[in-house]
């Protein structure tokens, strides 16, 4: 966890911060703005993500696909008509259309008028062609007549009129370039019967939608009218109102993965058999809308999409559902798109200002990142909104990545301050406890000189301010050796001898030199009847014990009792103090063994430098082992010491009377 900092640093983290937020929001609405290839193809990705995960518009089943397909534009020549119609030789125009299938693509177009004769005769609403007539053909005349009888049912996805009267005037670019030459070169006013629909293409080609304005200008006036092979086959199938004003700014919602409107193969409809039983003869078509086109397979005749190849025909299709379920989708403007990238930012700054765990911050950027794409999903879903995605995450994340960078940088910056902080306390610490043993032995020595020189002439009275003096000096000798006991334990710089030695022999000594302190308190020892033997500094074992006893006695009532035991385990020698005095706060456990750390005890004892549990801990350590308290309030205290046995080998004690438990009060 990042250390809480001081006050100037924090201001400064916070400022660094709000820049941050400011820079990644700028530069994510920035890409927005500008939209550089390969940002939109990243954005476009995850939109189709959402598209194909997300709620698709229902197929209209008015809607019919005629297939020109591979089976109908290879249909065999030497086909044996005669047997194929012997039940319905009353057919002729179903026989001449399979002739000219018969003969090959590019079919004569008097076919077209044939399917027009079969659909619209069977009762079809309206029927769509799907096909670029760019050239004068043999049929034309044929067609043209069929044209000018159904002129209220048909509409053709081609221009008739001359390149130079049509204004596409698209500001997307379309996958269709305008066709070189059209049927009726030199006619100049426009032909309501047609329209030319452009495809909205992204920078990765995938169709994102249709374009469907079309202006045709005429020679007196700039009269626009909006044309195209879906809206005017909704508009002539009853259902004007559904098409927009401003329908070419707008994204159809597709309705699914390819052939979702089956295709049916276009000469099945010539075919008795087949006409009977899957159109039951014609009866299946009546008030349907029928779109005629490539299924594109044969001729390569398909754009990408979100949810894989479509051929055009069945583009057209989503697009014409799309208009009578009026299911387009909307995109934000860029100024609320920028809003959207500066309030993910903000919950970056909220995460790197509120969370100062790198690994929890980590964690609730990686539930935002989760979130993102659902809020998105239920914003296409229910408002049909597609949400900037890839503007938002960039200023999300960026700004928490930078700000854990920030944060790692001052946490350095403060963590180099505090170690030059520390040296510069250590430092003077070391120069003042060198400079105070000089003065120190010169204090001790002279209170030894005036002990004796003036032994027997001094009152009691006289006698008790020496001996205060230099129990004084003693005190302030074992606290400047015990400073720089700690500060070479620190420093790694405190030789050990490490010698076998048996535990209990040291806890007991250690345990001796406190009885004629302990007034009416009780010290009891226990221990195992075999010693304990480890390999250890015996000197430094005994003044951790002396410490610890030291301090039970100093927060042990009177009549209170202090027990130190010794206990071994496999491989470990287990030694603890319990005393039955105040005891310590949970929170303070960790405290007391820091240098200079001390009990909050309401003001008593505060004369203690803090040192002696410090170097109690250091010098366990030192030795392998573990140091610890168990502790409550009212309860007592009772501090304990883990120490690795090793190789040592065990040795009999012979003057133990019993095995464990009380031996004695010392």
């Amino acid at each position: 966890m990042v250390p809480a900092p001081s006050p100037v640093m924090l201001r400064r983290r916070t400022l660094t911060v709000v820049l941050l937020t400011m820079l990644c929001a700028t530069v994510a609405a920035g890409l927005d703005l500008w939209s550089p290839a390969p940002y939109v193809q990243a954005e476009y990705q995850i939109r189709d993500v959402i598209a194909r995960h997300g709620r698709t518009t229902p197929a209209n089943s008015d809607l019919i696909f005629l297939a020109i397909d591979s089976d109908s534009v290879k249909l065999d020549p030497n086909l044996d008509l005669d047997g194929l119609f012997s039940s319905s030789a009353e057919e002729p125009r179903s026989r001449r259309a399979l002739e000219i299938m018969g003969q090959g693509w590019p079919w004569n177009r008097e076919i077209y008028a044939l399917i027009l004769e079969r659909l619209l005769g069977a009762g079809a609403n309206v029927v769509a062609f799907d096909c670029l007539f760019l050239t004068p053909a043999p049929g034309d005349s044929e067609f043209g007549a069929a044209l000018d009888r159904f002129r209220s049912q048909v509409v053709i996805a081609s221009n008739f009129v001359s390149p130079a009267q049509v204004d596409r005037s698209h500001p997307i670019p379309s996958s269709y370039n305008a066709p070189s030459e059209t049927l009726i070169p030199s006619q100049a006013t426009p032909d309501d019967r047609v329209g030319f629909t452009n495809f909205f293409v992204g920078e990765n080609q995938v169709v994102r939608g249709a374009q469907f304005r079309v202006a045709f200008r005429g020679q007196e006036n700039s009269t626009a009218l909006h044309y195209s092979l879906s809206a005017q086959t909704a508009s002539k199938a009853g259902r004007p109102e559904s098409i927009p004003n401003d329908l070419a700014e707008h994204i159809i919602r597709f309705t699914g993965p390819p052939a979702t409107f089956r295709p049916r193969p276009l000469f099945e409809i010539f075919v008795p058999e087949y006409w009977e039983h899957n159109y039951d003869s014609g009866k299946f078509l009546r008030g349907k809308t029928v779109v005629v086109g490539a299924e594109g397979k044969w001729q390569e005749d398909e754009l990408a999409t979100p949810f894989g190849a479509m051929p055009g025909a069945e583009l057209h299709l989503n697009a014409l559902n799309a208009l009578w379920h009026g299911e387009f989708l909307k995109e934000l403007s860029p100024l609320a798109s920028a809003s959207i990238a500066l309030a993910a930012a903000l919950l970056g700054t909220a995460l790197c200002l509120l969370i100062r765990s790198p690994w929890l911050r980590l964690l609730a950027l990686g539930a935002a990142n989760g979130l993102a794409p659902v809020c998105a999903l239920v914003a296409y879903n229910r408002a049909g909104l597609y949400l900037p995605s890839l503007a938002p995450l960039l200023a999300l994340n960026s700004n928490v990545l930078l700000g854990l960078v920030s944060d790692f940088t001052f946490e350095r910056i403060e963590k180099a301050r505090l170690r030059s902080t520390l040296k510069t306390r250590d430092d003077f610490t070391q120069m003042i406890v060198h400079d105070l043993r000089s003065p120190l032995t010169v204090v001790s020595g002279y209170i030894e000189i005036l002990k004796k020189k003036a032994a027997g002439r001094l009152t009691p009275t006289e006698t008790g301010f020496i001996n205060r003096a230099e129990s004084g000096a003693n005190n302030m000798r074992e606290m400047i050796t015990q400073l720089l006991d700690v500060s070479r334990l620190e420093a790694g710089a405190m030789p050990l001898r490490l010698e076998d030695h048996d535990l209990t022999e040291i806890a007991r000594a250690a345990g001796d030199r406190f009885s004629p302190v302990l007034n009416e308190r009780t010290l009891r020892f226990h221990a195992p009847a075999e010693p304990v033997v480890l390999s250890c500094d015996a000197d430094v074992i005994r003044r951790v014990l002396e410490n610890l006893i030291n301090n039970a006695i100093k927060f042990t009532e009177s009549k209170g009792t202090i027990t130190v035991s010794v206990e071994r385990h496999a491989d470990t020698a287990a030694l603890s103090v319990s005393d039955d005095g105040r005891g310590i706060p949970p929170d303070q456990h960790k405290r007391i063994f820091a240098k200079f750390g001390q009990v909050d005890g309401g003001g008593e004892h505060r004369h203690s430098t803090g040192l002696g549990l410090a170097f109690c801990g250091l010098a366990v350590e030192a030795h392998g082992g573990k140091i610890g308290v168990e502790s409550e309030p009212g309860r007592g205290s009772t501090f304990w010491i883990k120490l690795p046995i090793g190789h040592s080998v065990a040795k009999k004690r012979p003057d133990v009377s019993a095995a464990s438990g009380l031996v004695g009060q010392i």
